[in-house]
């Protein structure tokens, strides 16, 4: 009997369904709500004194060069590298962007002992918010500064709280954001914010 190839199903997997929560406004939705599936995420934690060789090397597969400066996010193509704190980032791309072998391989291959490798493709959610009301909607339940040039500007990556729950936040440009969560967290975090964001009106999309 051929094997059946393995789906990851997602933790969302019939609890986010599409459509509108809230008044939507003849300007459209205050945010729009989707989930990033099949992406491939793995943390990197360097050894402390090796941290710049570290991110070097990081950079010579991923593509874009994790940087040392707090809260910080590098994009290049497909490929983000987050910060989570010191030498400790975040690498996520698209599953299907690499086909010899996986990035978490990849990864492993080019660093040997240099760091720490946690693949966290099964564990964690990612849900992609866009909108005016992206800030005004983050604020009900995080401890930020969500003023301009403050904690959470374009380009930065901060870990923080919505309500109790403990997430990554990745600020793309103005009205684009990521929140990662733990797969255990998952539905909490959803279901914070489809009310968080009722008010505003608030568009939930097929997965992307």
């Amino acid at each position: 009997m051929a094997e059946r190839a393995h789906r990851r199903e997602s933790a969302l997997e019939g609890h986010l369904t599409p459509g509108d929560v809230g008044p939507i406004g003849p300007d459209g939705p205050g945010v729009v709500v989707s989930e990033r599936r099949a992406l491939a995420i793995v943390q990197v934690e360097a050894w402390v004194p090796n941290a710049a060789e570290t991110a070097e090397a990081i950079g010579k597969v991923a593509g874009p060069q994790p940087s040392l400066e707090p809260l910080s996010a590098v994009t290049k193509g497909e490929t983000t590298v987050l910060w989570l704190g010191p030498e400790r980032w975040q690498i996520v791309e698209p599953e299907a962007a690499r086909r010899m072998m996986s990035l978490y391989e990849a990864l492993a291959a080019q660093l040997e002992d240099q760091a720490v490798l946690t693949d966290q493709g099964h564990g964690r959610v990612c849900l992609r918010l866009s909108g005016p009301a992206l800030t005004q909607i983050l604020a009900k339940g995080s401890t930020l500064d969500f003023d301009p040039g403050q904690d959470f500007d374009p380009g930065r990556s901060v870990n923080t709280t919505l309500g109790h729950m403990a997430v990554t936040l990745h600020r793309l440009d103005e009205e684009t954001a990521d929140i990662y969560c733990a797969r255990s967290f998952a539905i909490g975090v959803k279901d914070w914010l489809l009310h968080a964001a009722g008010e505003y009106g608030c568009r939930v999309t097929d997965p992307i």
